[in-house]
């Protein structure tokens, strides 16, 4: 795609971002809440797990954000922080430091479903006051043990989440016993791969932030910009959009091979391949998306080697709807790769499962034999990585069909020309 010849703020091959683009991608009142979202999940997994569990807990940030509503920064920010989520089918309660209290009550709205440990101090005035007057329990333990108590599930089982290690696990075991404690990870990680219309919504919104950003680096394309030139006008239109910028991988030149790295100082010179790789979150659901850049005309090399892993990346989608393993969609990935002009092509995988987390099920590889599902939303990718001279990626977000998929990347997967 050529984004060249273009006169005042208009260009016949770019779609150029229009102000009502960024309305559009600024209006969230279109979308429904997480904590109505989340009722449909723990009707979702309640179906799945035997009929006589009645309580289900997690300490995994993603399934905390699944079951109830509430996506943590500070858990965010420090994976080894303590807390769960406590989920009946009728609702779910949280367990939450003191400062994490003040978040989470503003997203499920009754204190009643809180319970809290540690230190932290918030001066109230509403009806909050008398609920964080009470003291916050000692410690998590304490704090979770107190929730299982009063939740009053009578005798039925609890299944646990170990999927973020096995702290609830042992203290299930030792509060209730080992015959009334089960294993959900599995059950979990099913009901999460298959999307729902609301997370289709939100990761087509965080989708469409990296892309207005990559709108508006194309926007303001020119030599000698830096990598951090670059990183910053896209980190810019994802904020300003609601989200939350996560990896921007900027990369130029010989850098361009280097996969995952941080942007640098490096200016752009003529003739070198800028590749980007970038994604944000937005209420927690994340988005990856990869494209390709170069100032001037590619050489016969640099557009060889770019239909050939844009090759890979069409067959993948050609293959791909319901019923497919997630092996025969790699399969076809590496084989139009190989015959597309790059016969030595290697990869570990050719794609994977996106939602509450940036790498979720399934893996697009070789060795998973995944049946994929109607629903389940897949970032599929075929980069090529020649340490000491380029790097090139195109990667797209879809959504499995019973026929095909629907398409959750909209920007051109060509090799972008800047002028």
């Amino acid at each position: 795609m050529r984004a060249a010849d273009c006169g005042g703020s208009r260009c016949a091959s770019v779609r150029w971002l229009r102000r009502g683009d960024v309305a559009a991608v600024n209006d969230l009142t279109t979308l429904r809440p997480m904590t109505e979202l989340a009722g449909e999940h723990r009707t979702k997994i309640f179906a799945l797990v035997a009929n006589d569990v009645g309580l289900i807990m997690s300490s995994s940030n993603a399934n905390k954000a699944y079951l109830s509503g509430y996506a943590s920064m500070a858990h965010d920010v420090a994976s080894d922080y303590k807390s769960a989520v406590l989920a009946t089918r009728d609702h779910a309660a949280l367990v939450v430091s003191a400062a994490d209290a003040g978040p989470a009550l503003e997203a499920i709205e009754d204190p009643g479903l809180l319970y809290r440990y540690g230190e932290f101090y918030f001066e109230t005035t509403g009806r909050e006051g008398r609920w964080f007057e009470d003291g916050p329990s000692a410690t998590f333990e304490e704090a979770a043990g107190d929730a299982v108590s009063r939740l009053q599930i009578g005798r039925e089982l609890v299944g646990i989440d170990r999927s973020d290690g096995d702290l609830l696990w042992n203290m299930g075991r030792e509060i209730l016993g080992e015959q009334r404690v089960v294993d959900v990870t599995n059950d979990l990680r099913t009901a999460r791969a298959r999307k729902t219309r609301g997370e289709i919504e939100r990761l087509r919104r965080a989708t469409s932030l990296v892309e207005n950003g990559l709108h508006s680096f194309i926007a303001n394309a020119r030599v000698g910009m830096t990598e951090i030139d670059i990183a910053a006008l896209i980190s810019e239109r994802i904020a300003g959009g609601g989200g939350v910028p996560r990896f921007v991988s900027v990369t130029s030149g010989p850098r361009s091979a280097l996969a995952d790295a941080y942007p640098s100082g490096r200016s752009v010179a003529a003739g070198e391949l800028i590749r980007i790789d970038a994604g944000c979150t937005f209420d927690g659901y994340w988005s990856d998306v990869g494209r390709t850049f170069i100032f001037g005309e590619p050489d016969a090399r640099q557009s060889a080697l770019y239909q050939a892993i844009l090759s890979g990346l069409e067959a993948e989608l050609a293959m791909l709807k319901a019923g497919v393993t997630a092996s025969a969609v790699f399969d076809a990935a590496m084989s139009a790769v190989r015959a597309g002009g790059i016969p030595q092509y290697r990869r570990q995988h050719c794609g994977h499962g996106i939602g509450l987390r940036s790498y979720d099920s399934p893996l697009i590889t070789s060795r998973d034999g995944t049946e994929l599902l109607e629903g389940m939303c897949l970032c599929l990718e075929t980069p090529y990585y020649e340490l000491g001279r380029e790097g090139m990626m195109v990667e797209d977000t879809v959504c499995v069909t019973p026929t095909g998929h629907e398409p959750i990347t909209s920007i051109s997967r060509e090799l972008v020309v800047l002028s």
